[in-house]
């Protein structure tokens, strides 16, 4: 596994035009910003690095975190890049397609009851017991995620130089979408940019409090009745009935007269295809949903509106959380 240099952090992910599906989905001036080109393939390499500098910093030897995947084995990289020690969290019922990988960067596994949320809450109260970095969502350090997702924010708008019409983002926590737009925010503040673009939020019908809380027309975030969840290999990195940064995620797209919107995993799975038919990506499925909700829900942009559509992981990862 290659590692990274240490003054050379993950980011200024490609940012490209999308021409010939532009045309195929009958859409104008889409870009995407494909976060899959990280080390371990997510947007995630953005935070686990900052957390686990942070975490060296403030003098911490060991970093935890709860995750369904893709985030632990970020984290764990990245822990082992920097010589930390990592105990990562996981649902004792998950797959764990990526447990090889975070057990070789020297990651201690835990395997723990419940569902996703529940390991979450163990894995705080283990942090604080044990003396760990906890970078959970919802920590006393999530901060940090704020700062690391801004980043995607000023390199769209360095490389598309302007701000777009729409940016479009698939939302698990939340966590992601409230980044960027936090970033763009920052911008429009500092007088950088001169408009905001609304946000898109996609996700699974299958169960996700943020879309949810915007189909009921609430300004507050809702919690779901857990029992209402169903987890499948495709909705699992979308699915939640707590979203950690759901109440960020939810103001970002009611500030910015945006949208939230349900894909079905047979949709995640068709716009992850035509991706790679016509464009060469290959784009975990559940990352593929904030194409699907901009094709379904903005077909009369106008030759001057500038879409961007963020894909947050690559094909063959089956986990954001």
């Amino acid at each position: 596994m290659e590692e990274v240099e240490e003054d050379k952090p993950p980011g200024r992910t490609p940012f490209l035009r999308i021409a010939k599906l532009e045309r195929v989905l009958k859409l104008k001036r889409i870009f995407v910003k494909f976060e899959g080109a990280g080390p371990t393939g997510t947007q995630k390499d953005r935070i686990a690095r900052l957390h686990v500098l942070n975490a060296r910093d403030e003098g911490y030897d060991t970093i935890s975190l709860a995750t369904c995947g893709n985030y632990g084995a970020s984290l764990s990289y990245f822990a082992r890049v920097y010589g930390m020690k990592s105990v990562i969290g996981i649902p004792e019922s998950y797959t764990g397609d990526r447990n090889q990988e975070i057990v070789s960067n020297g990651s201690r596994i835990l395997r723990l009851p419940g569902r996703y949320e529940d390991v979450v809450e163990n894995m705080r109260t283990l942090s604080r017991e044990e003396n760990w970095y906890d970078c959970s969502p919802g920590s006393l350090n999530s901060k940090i995620d704020m700062e690391g997702y801004e980043q995607i924010a000023y390199e769209i708008v360095g490389d598309l130089d302007r701000s777009p019409s729409y940016v479009s983002v698939p939302m698990g926590n939340g966590t992601t979408i409230s980044g960027i737009f936090s970033g763009f925010l920052k911008m429009y503040n500092r007088g950088i940019i001169d408009t905001l673009p609304k946000f898109v939020g996609s996700s699974t019908p299958y169960g996700n409090a943020i879309v949810a809380s915007w189909k009921m027309n609430s300004k507050k975030i809702l919690e779901l009745d857990p029992n209402s969840i169903v987890e499948t290999p495709t909705s699992e990195p979308l699915v939640n009935y707590r979203s950690y940064d759901g109440q960020r995620a939810l103001d970002s797209i009611y500030m910015t007269d945006g949208f939230a919107s349900y894909v079905s995993d047979s949709e995640m799975i068709a716009y992850s295809t035509l991706l790679e038919r016509y464009e060469g990506l290959s784009i975990l499925p559940a990352s593929a949903s904030s194409l699907a909700a901009v094709d379904k829900g903005i077909k009369r942009a106008n030759k001057n509106e500038d879409v961007v559509v963020v894909l947050t992981g690559r094909g063959n990862l089956w986990t954001t959380q």
